[in-house]
């Protein structure tokens, strides 16, 4: 099998986890950076010149990667959005256990006198 077959066989395999509702995201964020990885390793030996079939499976793996940047761009997000999350509880557990940390005097009053 050429290397362009080989691309387009692990693209394919990438979109297709990325639409996979994954249950648990760690486990499908590995397997993705897994075949991002093998796939890096099949681009170098891609050279022209290509044949027709080559050339379609090529315009076929572009377009695939186009929805599998969106798909990983969407994935980020989830990923920022639950770390803020994990934050503002963080902070709210702290303020709860301990409410009085965060205090600030409203004003100080100096004596002048002494």
């Amino acid at each position: 099998m050429t290397p362009v077959h080989d691309c387009h066989k692990m693209t394919k395999r990438l979109l297709d986890l990325l639409e996979a509702a994954a249950q648990d995201r760690d486990s499908q964020i590995e397997e993705v950076e897994e075949l991002l990885d093998q796939r890096e390793t099949i681009l170098p030996s891609i050279q022209p010149p290509f044949t027709a079939e080559e050339k379609q499976l090529g315009s076929e793996i572009n377009l695939m990667n186009q929805e599998i940047e969106a798909r990983l761009q969407q994935l980020s997000r989830s990923v920022q959005m639950d770390l803020r999350e994990v934050n503002v509880k963080k902070q709210s557990m702290g303020k709860y256990s301990n409410p009085y940390e965060a205090l600030q005097p409203d004003g100080v009053f100096y004596d002048k006198r002494n």
